[in-house]
């Protein structure tokens, strides 16, 4: 007789792991926790604490934000020599990967802020030194330009546009205001614009039901001075490979919101593993766990789910070691980076999609956390960094043809 196929509960590194199987299995029994990972993982509860209210105030709370900034949490690819952990990034996503999985939105937003803080050593040193020298913990965030120009004019810039989509700007310092940069020959370039947050008028326009607690709202500005050492051609933001990783902030964006989706989807299948122990369907007299069906998706979304987590931190680990031996990965781990954060994000979203309709009717209540992870993963699978288009551009790579669009 076959053994009996059961359900194993346990705890590992304060992370709830739940398998399938004959003996216990750990995720990650392979890979050795680190500082950053164990206290990403030690906020958990407190952040799981605060969803409700994450999502009514539409931003993180100012205590939770201003205790994670202090942790060190959003200075994880900040430079050393500016007082940041200068993660590798299999480090790095482990850690948001952790931080998504308790909430979303807190993911995304610790995700972001780590982002522009790679390319810290790629500004003029005047220029970090105001945002970090007496701030290590400073959070910079930013946002989609939209009609924005910066006019040269002497010693200042004058700054006038809009700019949506600021994640993180409720808990931030400053903002990197994308614009188009006017000098006083006349000549045009595009710029980047680092202001504080209290120079700005905040929009309240964040109204989303996935990934409410990022506060994405818009910033405006009219005729803002800004003194010429806080801006900088927009290519240091766009193209800098930071000391932390060797890579530009296009595919740390993508990778970090792939880690941020992996991590939803974890706590999507972990919530259908729940639900199933006690739930019987209505009209019905078995619970969802003896669901054959339930019992086969199941298996194909935690198939699915470490698939794209497998491959995503495999060439995050390919791209660690190329910056520890030649100070930058190769165009092919680039490439192959963006195709493994893309899909890591769209095969979340599939997976919280098999965990959801499972669950039947009860994920579509506001107080279920499927309810969460279902308009969560949907907000990321929404966003640029996850849009199906970058399969089109690694496979022009992948067959050897140019590609309209490089991958950085």
């Amino acid at each position: 007789m076959s053994p009996k196929l059961v359900l194993y509960s346990g705890r590992q590194n304060n992370v709830r792991i739940r398998v399938f199987g004959i003996d216990p299995l750990r995720i990650e029994s392979h890979r050795a926790t680190f500082p950053e990972l164990d206290l990403a993982r030690s906020f958990s509860d407190r952040i799981r604490s605060c969803e409700n209210e994450i999502s009514t105030h539409r931003e993180l709370p100012k205590d939770l934000a201003n205790d994670l900034k202090q942790a060190g949490l959003f200075r994880l690819l900040l430079p050393s020599t500016l007082g940041g952990s200068q993660l590798s990034l299999p480090k790095y996503l482990r850690c948001i990967e952790a931080i998504g999985e308790a909430d979303g939105s807190v993911g995304w937003c610790v995700g972001q802020a780590g982002v522009f803080a790679n390319g810290a050593d790629g500004y003029p040193p005047e220029l970090t030194n105001i945002i970090w020298g007496d701030n290590p913990a400073a959070v910079v965030a930013t946002g989609t330009p939209v009609n924005c120009k910066a006019t040269e004019m002497g010693d200042i810039f004058q700054l006038t546009g809009r700019w949506r989509f600021a994640s993180g700007c409720m808990h931030a310092d400053w903002l990197a205001a994308q614009t188009d940069l006017v000098l006083e020959d006349g000549t045009e370039a595009p710029g980047l614009c680092l202001v504080p947050k209290d120079s700005v008028e905040l929009g309240d326009d964040w109204n989303v039901t996935g990934l409410r607690g990022t506060g994405s709202r818009e910033y405006r500005t009219e005729a803002l001075a800004v003194p010429k050492a806080q801006v900088v051609p927009v290519e240091v933001f766009r193209s800098h490979c930071g000391a932390a990783t060797g890579l530009s902030n296009g595919l740390l964006f993508a990778s970090s919101f792939g880690s941020v989706g992996l991590g939803i989807a974890r706590r999507a299948i972990d919530s259908l593993i729940d639900l199933a122990q006690g739930k019987v369907r209505a009209f019905g007299n078995r619970k969802l766990m003896e669901d054959e069906m339930v019992q086969v998706g199941l298996a194909q979304a935690e198939a699915e789910w470490h698939s794209a987590r497998a491959f995503l931190l495999e060439i995050a680990d390919e791209c660690a070691y190329l910056h520890k031996q030649e100070s930058a990965p190769s165009g092919a781990a680039r490439t192959r980076l963006r195709l493994a954060a893309t899909n890591a994000m769209r095969t979340s979203g599939k997976v919280v999609d098999k965990a959801y309709e499972l669950a039947g009717s009860s994920a579509i209540f506001h107080d279920h956390p499927l309810y969460k992870c279902f308009q969560d993963i949907h907000a990321i699978t929404q966003q640029i960094q996850a849009r199906p288009a970058h399969f089109r551009t690694v496979g022009r790579a992948l067959i050897g043809l140019e590609s309209e669009e490089d991958v950085r």
